[in-house]
């Protein structure tokens, strides 16, 4: 599996745009996180991969398939998960409803469930419960739970450690290891060095709608410097 942006140039109006010409490549199994200030571009970025915002400029490409331009079911159909911002479940619906809207893009396809609940346990005991209702970190676990009825190839994740503890930020980092393990690739916007330490193949820095500097794991230590101008306000 080859993940692939070419090029791309989005933005909220036709006459401002929020990134400029961004180019990434993701293979199965890895994990790229964006790094940067709030405003440089990293939710745009998700959202135009995801159909959510319309590109002016660009490609992309999955398996050499161009899924750009489709409609945003067209292109969740074809694997590509997304986890926005600050969760965004159904709070008024169960716990099993959020899962199965999650699950209905898949039309006739089976959901293996699970497989879900193999990797969030907890989600299996509260299926009947208002997701309104559950912890900060219990939401997390059903948003990503949610994208993961898609059996999705590619997870787009934005912030998911944002408001978490120490320990639920660990658990969101084990639940992306293992996805990773089954050949998921993950793209995440993330904030938290410790995040990032645990999960990243490679890191890109953005600023000012473009990326500015790719960095492998093995570099993080030796570029802290940078790290740090990239986050700084």
């Amino acid at each position: 599996m080859k993940f692939r942006v070419e090029n791309l140039t989005a933005g909220y109006t036709l006459g401002s745009q929020t990134i400029h010409g961004i180019s990434i490549e993701v293979d199965q199994g890895e994990t790229l996180c964006l790094l940067g200030r709030n405003g440089v571009g990293k939710t745009t970025l998700l959202k135009a991969i995801m159909g959510l915002m319309t590109h002016t400029e660009g490609s992309v490409y999955l398996d050499g398939e161009k899924i750009s331009g489709l409609p945003v079911e067209r292109i969740a159909g074809a694997g590509i998960g997304y986890v926005p911002q600050g969760r965004r479940l159904f709070s008024e619906l169960t716990v099993q409803e959020n899962l199965e809207v999650g699950a209905c893009i898949r039309r006739h396809q089976r959901v293996d469930y699970e497989r879900v609940f193999e990797l969030f346990p907890k989600l299996k005991d509260r299926l009947g419960q208002v997701s309104g209702t559950l912890s900060g970190g219990e939401q997390q676990m059903l948003a990503m739970a949610r994208a993961l009825c898609l059996d999705p190839r590619i997870l787009l994740l934005d912030e998911p450690t944002e408001g978490l503890m120490p320990a639920m930020v660990r658990a969101v980092a084990e639940f992306v290891r293992q996805l990773m393990s089954m050949g998921v690739s993950v793209i995440m916007v993330e904030q938290r060095l410790d995040m990032v330490k645990m999960v990243a193949d490679r890191i890109c820095l953005m600023d000012g709608g473009t990326i500015v500097k790719t960095l492998s794991i093995e570099e993080l230590p030796s570029s802290m410097e940078a790290i740090h101008r990239a986050l700084s306000v």
